[in-house]
């Protein structure tokens, strides 16, 4: 054990940018995770199988909101220290039970073969671990030890890949591998997360159903938020699912990926600021913190155009390399997809903004509109236009909410300034 807190850097007192590089680290892993992931089975296993995983990324990405269920958010910015953390544990264990289960209950509905079943049900499976381990790595944040947060989703990442990528070369098959990187994955929150959290916090369930039911009441409006913007973002890969099959889906994630880079860069810039935002908030220091978000959107804004110059230029030559498909026709769908992720990730800003003002049964009803948007556009988009029809309607759907969460928090720092 003594290993581990050496590696993982328990008793050291790390400076600032010690702490930055390793929150760095974890983050960028865990954002290209998902890309290196489906390169090797679209190039080991064939865009079939290949495709089946996609559409598995894309349920589970969707479904796992439901066990993330925004507890980090609110866990890190609870500076009055309102809940302990096995309120925090034991609502994540709970909420990760019911993401199985509904995952179960998606793919009967929508009556997939048993191969995809198995594909999609243990994808979840494994996204489902990604939250259990963001629970002691939002306690580790909160602490101020992002760099043991970066540590602990780097080596529980870089490790679970690591074998899935053995496992799909030696073994050809993909079942098998995505049940040694559960493996891996959960054993890796037991050596990494549950072994320093011990020595730090109480790590068991509560029984105090009354302070726990106020604890889901505080998150269900971000949870629901989170849940419907996921869907939001996905929405345009489960039309092409839909309406234009295995195949057509390889070709759409292939190009839709590079967005996960605006993505990695987005929370690498904000995600260690949530507690600093909050506390300047309480503190009423609102123009630090009206600083701090107008900066992370314009750097967001500028990391965005380097990214669609970037694309136009490379995009789909390297791309097309990457998976081993012909991507030349989608260049244009890689670009709006681009555009989508860095209107996205200003979103992801607008969120935390109003999570903090703790307006966030309000935010819910935008992210309510937006999706019956969705269920208006999405197939229509991509039945006439294909994969561009996709993209379109994805702008459409961010641009809006975009437009709508902006506005709203326009209103309610007027009401804030006349109250005071």
């Amino acid at each position: 054990m003594n290993f581990i807190y050496k590696i993982m850097g328990v008793d050291k007192k790390p400076d600032d940018k010690y702490k930055y590089i390793w929150f760095t680290m974890g983050t960028a892993c865990f954002a290209l995770a998902t890309l290196v992931m489906t390169i090797v089975i679209s190039r080991l296993l064939g865009e079939t199988q290949a495709g089946m995983f996609s559409v598995g990324l894309s349920i589970a990405q969707w479904l796992v909101t439901i066990a993330y269920f925004e507890i980090r958010t609110f866990q890190v910015t609870d500076v009055r220290n309102e809940y302990s953390f096995k309120y925090y544990l034991t609502l994540r264990i709970l909420m990760c039970i019911i993401t199985f289960l509904a995952s179960i209950v998606y793919v009967v509905f929508n009556n997939y073969d048993i191969q995809k079943v198995i594909i999609i049900l243990l994808v979840c499976l494994y996204k489902i671990s990604d939250s259990i381990a963001d629970t002691f790595e939002g306690e580790f944040q909160k602490e101020d030890r992002i760099d043991i947060s970066g540590k602990s989703e780097f080596y529980r990442v870089f490790f679970s890949i690591l074998v899935l990528v053995i496992a799909v070369a030696v073994s050809k098959n993909l079942i098998l591998s995505l049940i040694i990187m559960n493996v891996v994955a959960y054993g890796m929150i037991v050596l990494l997360d549950i072994s320093i959290a011990v020595k730090r916090v109480s790590v068991r369930m509560t029984g105090d159903m009354k302070r726990l039911w106020k604890l889901v009441k505080m998150c269900i409006p971000l949870a629901v938020s989170t849940f419907l913007s996921t869907y939001i973002i996905n929405s345009s890969k489960l039309s092409v699912d839909r309406v234009l099959g295995d195949e057509a889906q390889l070709y759409y994630t292939a190009v839709f990926m590079p967005n996960m880079v605006i993505n990695l860069f987005s929370g690498i810039i904000f995600k260690p600021m949530q507690t600093a935002m909050a506390v300047n908030y309480y503190e009423k220091k609102y123009k630090n913190f009206w600083h701090i978000i107008s900066k992370m959107i314009l750097i967001i804004t500028g990391f965005t155009l380097v990214c669609e110059v970037g694309a136009y230029v490379l995009g789909i030559p390297v791309l097309s390399w990457l998976y081993g498909v012909n991507l030349k026709e989608y260049k244009l769908t890689l670009l709006l997809l681009l555009l989508c992720g860095g209107i996205n990730a200003i979103n992801i800003i607008f969120y935390y903004v109003l999570a903090i003002m703790r307006k966030q049964k309000y935010m819910t009803i935008l992210y309510i509109i937006v999706c019956l948007v969705s269920f208006l556009i999405m197939d229509t988009m991509t039945v006439k236009m294909g994969l561009t029809g996709a993209s379109l309607g994805y702008l459409i759907l961010v641009s809006l909410l975009a437009a709508l969460l902006l506005v709203y928090i326009i209103i309610q720092t007027r009401r804030n300034t006349k109250n005071e």
